[in-house]
């Protein structure tokens, strides 16, 4: 049976908030910035706020870019927002090896989580990782199978 929307929105949510900030994958402002308003439409609704002063420059990019979706419906936010998550695995996927992104150290607190997240993935619709089909491989104590 397919997840509902909601399923897949709590899961691209968890994944996101799960990567460590400062990890191997980097998306861009632009990217960063859609995700961010994407959430706030989604869970809030319209921008409800008022915006912030000039100076706040971080801010008011945040309330620029939630404000700019105007009545966007809150159900085609997560929409929008899962499947824009989606692009930023593929392309994380296609861009990174990932061994290298396994043993980087800056995504060890994920390990343990693997089961947690193969969960949120499945929910997605994600069950493998291209390439490793079936391959079980061991990382700082871990394993992983794909």
């Amino acid at each position: 049976m397919g997840k509902t929307l909601d399923e897949k929105f709590e899961s691209a949510v968890w994944i996101i908030q799960a990567l460590p900030k400062d990890g191997p994958i980097k998306t861009t402002v632009t990217d960063q910035l859609l995700m961010y308003c994407l959430y706030k439409q989604a869970t809030v609704g319209p921008c409800n706020t008022a915006q912030p002063y000039f100076f706040k420059i971080e801010e008011r990019l945040k309330w620029n870019a939630w404000n700019e979706l105007g009545q966007l419906e809150k159900a085609n936010a997560k929409a929008i927002y899962v499947e824009k998550m989606l692009e930023l695995c593929d392309k994380a996927e296609a861009e990174h090896d990932l061994m290298n992104f396994l043993n980087d150290p800056k995504i060890a607190d994920l390990l343990p989580k693997q089961n947690e997240l193969r969960a949120h993935f499945e929910k997605l619709g994600r069950t493998t990782v291209k390439g490793f089909e079936g391959e079980t491989v061991t990382v700082n104590g871990h394993s992983i199978t794909f």
